[in-house]
């Protein structure tokens, strides 16, 4: 737990409640399942938030101990071991082939100032409103949420030695959207509303006063609980699936809609999009199981789709397979820049990660590749734009077996009107940044959130302009948590557009001092594609969500700006 967690921790046993508190930092035990190496998993996880996979595993928590509870009632322990990769650090164990209603835990994490913490962390595995509602208490947890789907609402209820507990703070982390926070009635409960399905989690604690002891040689005098819950509704669960095959829902303004491209033949997230004429094309990507990394998480495809309703996707030759890189068209042709390629075969091997420098051209006419002047190093998780006959690439960093990776300081240019001067260095960006968006607007080249050198999500937005050769700041983007993660950006007819892990498209205003909201997505994701619709909109393509990769397209009609006053 770093120091700014702690402190809030200890502001939290004196008396203080984090749960409604945005300023604060601290971290939880979290249960969710998961589909690892082909079967049904257990992931044990500490964050700040369900979304937060990738943040230390404390030691403290080695012991702990996750149990499968099955209709009956009997508990199963589930066999953990650790894994840690770049996005997920935590304990995991297959589930086999037992049926389980419920994976839950109780673990004592230690004495913090003069109070001993206790988590109580639960996932309900089932994923329609009958399975969730039969769930039910699990009796060995002293403080817990039970949830219960009624329509479109779900009754979360607070239990502290199975009574209900009113006046109980409650942190509330649905589809992506922003924390909501409540506090439960005298029945213990808490309602809220939920559209379409999708992931939710829930964050609970208590203070017990009157309790004292020892623990790990540190005396106590109260002790202060955790309960974390988590599960999945799926789509139409709570009755309200969307209509497939409507054009009027394809077509509504500043809402998602399947779009009428066929879905990807793969799921697969950080890959390269771009639309060039009359086509749609995917390269490589992320593919398998989630989170981890080996040759064989890497799609092995090149695909292109003509953007006209009932066209099929067509393989064009590919070249060395790839992730966290882009895909961008200039004079018709398409171009790929970078790139992380992953030599491991497998996952239990040790992680052999290389950023490549290659630069490469494909002519749809010839349907060829043509090597062009490498970058002047290697680098992925990148990004890359083009505004008039240039190509600018900005942030990400070099791997070279394992990551953490060597952070990219320098900014290129590539001028299309004259490949003789090569690869060119901008002014030096004041930031380091990876995983992030990339796009035009008002004649400058725009870099919008990402990761930063010291690991932590950005929402910061920079602006450089190639008249002056100075980089300047923007107005940061709307959000907290994993929301400028693995964004991805566009501009349209002169506006910008962004959007991220919390399914809000976003817009900056006309005069580029502040972001609105326009629209939102039916699926919340990361490390997806924007890009431009036929008939006008945008396309949102793949990506990952909390069930991991996505092969969906979702349309976004753009609603017209309103005239500036």
């Amino acid at each position: 737990m770093n120091l700014r967690s702690w402190l809030s921790l200890v502001v939290f046993v004196a008396g203080i409640s984090l749960i409604n508190s945005n300023s604060c930092h601290a971290h939880f035990l979290w249960v969710k399942s998961i589909t690892h190496e082909g079967q049904p998993a257990g992931l044990l996880y500490f964050g700040e938030s369900p979304a937060d996979e990738a943040y230390h595993f404390p030691e403290k928590l080695a012991s702990v101990k996750l149990w499968a509870r099955s209709a009956d009632g009997k508990l199963v322990e589930v066999a953990l071991k650790p894994i840690d990769t770049e996005e997920r650090i935590g304990l995991i164990g297959l589930l086999g082939k037992q049926a389980a209603v419920t994976l839950e835990t109780n673990q004592q994490y230690g004495v913090y100032g003069t109070s001993l913490l206790e988590y109580h962390s639960k996932h309900v595995c089932g994923r329609t409103a009958e399975a969730i509602n039969a769930a039910g208490h699990s009796k060995e947890l002293r403080l817990e949420i039970v949830p219960q789907i009624k329509g479109k609402q779900v009754v979360a209820t607070v239990l502290w030695g199975g009574k209900p507990l009113p006046k109980a703070d409650i942190t509330i982390y649905l589809k992506g959207e922003e924390p909501a926070y409540e506090r439960t009635d005298g029945d213990g409960r808490v309602t809220f509303n939920v559209e379409g399905g999708g992931f939710v989690g829930l964050l609970t604690n208590t203070i017990e006063k009157d309790v004292s002891g020892e623990h790990g040689g540190k005396k106590y005098t109260g002790a202060a609980h955790y309960a974390s819950l988590t599960f999945e509704l799926s789509e139409g669960a709570t009755g309200d699936a969307p209509k497939q095959g409507s054009q009027a829902q394809e077509r509504h303004e500043g809402g998602a809609a399947h779009s009428p491209v066929a879905e990807l033949p793969e799921p697969i997230a950080s890959f390269g999009a771009v639309v060039c004429g009359e086509y749609l094309y995917v390269y490589g990507g992320h593919t398998g199981e989630e989170h981890v990394h080996s040759a064989a998480n890497l799609s092995q495809h090149f695909w292109r789709i003509r953007l006209a309703a009932g066209s099929d996707w067509e393989e064009l030759p590919m070249q060395m397979p790839l992730q966290g890189f882009p895909l961008i068209s200039h004079g018709g042709k398409v171009y790929r820049v970078g790139g992380l390629n992953i030599r491991n075969a497998t996952v239990d091997d040790p992680e052999d990660l290389h950023s490549t420098a290659e630069f490469a051209e494909y002519d749809p006419a010839t349907s060829q590749w043509r090597s062009l002047e490498p970058l002047p190093a290697a680098r992925s998780s990148h990004n890359g734009v083009v505004m008039g006959d240039k190509l600018y690439v900005v942030g990400g960093w070099r791997l070279t077996g394992s990551s953490p990776g060597d952070w990219e300081q320098d900014a290129l240019v590539y001028d299309f009107s004259n490949p003789q001067a090569g690869w060119e260095k901008l002014p030096t960006p004041p930031f380091q940044r990876r995983a992030l968006g990339i796009a035009t607007w008002n004649g400058k080249v725009v870099a919008l959130g990402g990761m930063t050198s010291k690991e932590e999500v950005s929402m910061q937005v920079d602006l450089y302009d190639p008249q002056s050769g100075e980089w300047s700041r923007g107005p940061k983007m709307p959000g907290a948590g994993m929301a400028g993660f693995g964004v991805s950006a566009w501009n349209s007819d002169g506006r910008l557009y962004v959007c991220g892990f919390r399914g809000k498209l976003n817009r900056l205003n006309g005069d580029g001092t502040a972001w609105e909201e326009v629209g939102r997505l039916q699926t919340p994701r990361f490390f997806h594609q924007l890009v431009p619709a036929p008939r006008d909109g945008l396309m949102v393509v793949g990506g990952a969500c909390y069930d991991g990769h996505l092969a969906s397209i979702e349309r976004v009609e753009l609603a017209k700006p309103t005239a500036q006053k």
